[in-house]
This record gives structure tokens, sequence and C-alpha cells, in this order.
């Protein structure tokens, strides 16, 4: 039954709790198999109320009625003994956020944790330089960048504009901000019907801070623009999606010209 009630990120995990011993002390559990506090219903985290069959295969209050109170584990009535042991213990525990290291300093209950993980802000972010294995939060990201990878990236001022020259064969440029040292990196993709430029911030998605940027492509008078949301991503991948994009004919800037010179704005949004 364990192995049927496996789900990502939580096969391998060892959690270390806080349990309740006694009114002013505690102590350190280790769970190797979490999997064991999980509805033999549903299979997700308990929650209380908790209910029991008669051979002790245990379900969340929910699930009870889903089955038509009949144990799918051995047939027998279940949704009418409450397992007040299993209640006290989810009661007690107290599970730090697997993001911990990178900040996030919330403790939350066993049947909270896959809602605050799947929405957590500090979910690491990856360094984009391709050789590099450093994973940190965003905030500690920007800082060994600046430390490690200074002459790989451009310097910028948020709402000054800049220019770049991409030649032929570049696929990415990395920016990061003199204002708060944050990473954006701007994706050059070739297509059949011409180049798409695509700008995105190293960050959580679900970071409140958002940033507004604008691209303008000139050639012989004549004008492309774009201006929208950076994307957020937590790691660079080299063929970000099409969608958001500017896209430059290929015909723009001369069929002999071998570079696209663009000028760029980044501005925080609020």
């Amino acid at each position: 039954m364990a192995d049927s009630r496996s789900s990502d990120g939580e096969k391998e995990r060892r959690r270390s709790v806080n349990c309740s011993r006694g009114k002013n002390e505690a102590m350190k559990v280790i769970f190797t198999d979490p999997q064991i506090l999980d509805c033999y219903i549903c299979c997700e985290p308990l929650s209380v109320p908790v209910y029991q069959c008669e051979n002790g295969h245990i379900s969340c209050s929910s699930c009870c009625s889903k089955v038509h109170n009949k144990c799918p584990s051995c047939s027998l009535a279940i949704g009418y003994i409450r397992c007040r042991a299993i209640e006290k213990v989810l009661e007690s525990i107290k599970i730090p956020c697997q993001n911990s290291t990178y900040g996030c300093k919330i403790t939350m209950n066993l049947n909270q944790i896959n809602e605050h993980e799947t929405s957590c802000p500090y979910e690491p972010c990856s360094c984009p330089i391709s050789d590099c294995s450093y994973v940190d939060s965003a905030e500690h990201l920007g800082s060994h960048f600046r430390k490690r990878h200074q002459d790989s990236a451009k310097s910028f001022l948020y709402n000054s504009r800049f220019t770049i020259c991409l030649n032929s064969g570049d696929r990415y440029r990395i920016f990061q901000a003199e204002n708060d040292d944050a990473l954006f990196v701007l994706s050059y993709s070739f297509e059949i019907f011409g180049n798409a430029v695509t700008l995105s911030r190293i960050g959580s998605p679900l970071c409140e801070k958002k940033f507004c940027y604008d691209i303008k492509a000139k050639s012989q008078g004549s004008v492309l623009s774009l201006q929208s949301v950076a994307n957020e991503i937590r790691r660079w991948i080299e063929d970000p999606p099409f969608k958001g994009s500017l896209l430059i004919p290929n015909e723009f800037f001369g069929s002999s010209s071998a570079q696209t010179i663009l000028e760029i704005r980044i501005w925080p949004s609020r």
C-alpha cells in the first residue's frame, strides 16, 4: 500500500519534527517514511478528525463517506471509531518548510506542508552560468553572481535605457541590476520566420515584486517594440517558450547584417 501512495518529492524525504513531550519539553523525531501518516484512501496527509476501522486502517473523515463507510483495505466499517492516538500525534507535529535553509521560517502541521511548499516563495533558484551548480534563494543567488561571475553579466540601472548588440550565434545575455543584484536573462531564439527575444527574471514566480520591461529594435527608421512583464523562472533553459516574445523578422536589419541591436529598459512594477 505504501508504494501506491508515494508522491513526487516525498519518496525519500526524511522529516525532522518537534513532538510535544510534556508542557515545556519537545523531542526531535525523524520519520523515515512520511507516508505513514497519510490517509489509506486518498493518500493525502491526515487531518483531524481521523477514523479507523476495527483492523486499525485509518482514514480522514471526508473519505469515509466517499467509500460508503466501507474500508477499502479490509471491507469492515469505517467512519464510526475515532483514532485519538493518531489525532494527538498529528496535533503535536510541527514541520519546517523544506526551504528553511533558503530563508523560509514557517513551520506548520503535517497536513499543511504540501500546500505550503507548492506556493513557497523561498524555493531555490539555480545560477544561470551553465557550468556553475550553485543553488540558493534569489536574493543570495544575486550576491553569488556578483562575487563569482560579475564579468558574465551587463550591469544596468532600473528605468534607464541601455543598448546591447547580439552577434550571430548568441543565444542569451545576462543582466544584473545595480540596485538590488536581481538577475535577468534575455533569451534569443532563432525561428523560421525570424528571431524571438524574451526577457525573464531569475526568481520565484510567487514573489509579489514583479518587473516590467520594454525592448526596441531599430533599423533604418523602422522600430519594433514590445512592453511586457518579465517571466519569473527558477532556472534558465536554452529554449524558452515563444509566448511573450518580440519577434524580429529575418530581413529587419538587412540581409547583410550579422548583428541585432536592441534598446532595453527594465523597471519594478510596484
